[in-house]
């Protein structure tokens, strides 16, 4: 199955444009977890289990895992092997570097670790893209119009913005469907934007909830772009409540359902 069939399968068998971000800061971990790499492990496995009904993707984010060194790579690895055939699986490591760097990161994050996606910065333009989605199975996000303010310092600079143009590089290299942005809810304008003059470009959407971003214009996106994705990371993994882990339940059905198609 090649990578946009298994995303928009993904998509359509759960019936929802969510997608669950794993980012686990060991500080916030409920009570009954150590706040190591091991509680970590713990954390992240119980939240699959409570989440995996309701997802058709789940967002890693290297971070709070290369932070604990090899045991945090093994803990990600572990992690990974727990996650349904069917559920899509992004690397959310932002990486973006010179062709012969590229491809030793594609072929960590993608063979060796096996995520279907890595989002991706574009700076290093279209060669720090191509080792990415060279096997059609695989692909990426590119960072284009991000959630967090001072992203418009440089995406909105030229008299044509750096945002256009980072879609435009990933149009001209969507051979096989498998080039998508990444598109900040907390800024609707752009997102709209973008989503009218490249409707065909899959999208990652994080910014809702916890940000802040509007849910009905991330929605509208979604129904309307190649295939879209919203992801929710602090507003579902720290859920509040105390009645670890129907919380998390709780709060996976509630996006669930606000991000139905």
């Amino acid at each position: 199955m090649n990578y946009i069939t298994k995303l928009k399968t993904s998509i359509k068998k759960k019936n929802t444009f969510l997608c669950v971000g794993i980012d686990p800061d060991p500080a916030k971990l409920p009570a009954k977890f150590e706040k190591n790499v091991d509680g970590v492990y713990e954390f992240c496995k119980e939240i699959i289990n409570a989440t995996k009904d309701y997802t058709p993707a789940y967002k890693f984010n290297l971070a709070f895992f290369e932070v604990w060194g090899w045991r945090g790579w093994k803990v990600l690895e572990n992690l990974i092997s727990e996650v349904p055939d069917d559920i899509f699986i992004i690397g959310d490591a932002k990486r973006g570097d010179i062709g012969n760097s590229s491809r030793f990161y594609a072929k960590a994050l993608t063979q060796t670790l096996k995520f279907d996606s890595i989002t991706l910065s574009p700076y290093l333009g279209s060669e720090s893209i191509i080792p990415f989605i060279e096997d059609e199975t695989k692909g990426a996000f590119v960072l284009c119009v991000t959630s967090n303010p001072s992203g418009r310092e440089l995406q909105d600079h030229g008299e044509v913005p750096v945002y256009i143009k980072t879609a435009e590089i990933c149009k001209s290299l969507n051979k096989f469907g498998n080039v998508g942005l990444v598109m900040g809810a907390t800024k609707p304008e752009q997102l709209l934007e973008v989503n009218k003059e490249f409707p065909n470009l899959p999208f990652l959407i994080p910014g809702v909830g916890t940000q802040g971003g509007g849910v009905e214009t991330a929605v509208e996106v979604c129904k309307n772009c190649g295939a879209g994705l919203i992801n929710v990371s602090r507003g579902i993994i720290f859920a509040p409540g105390e009645d670890f882990p129907n919380n998390i339940t709780n709060a996976v059905k509630k996006y669930n359902e606000l991000f139905r198609g």
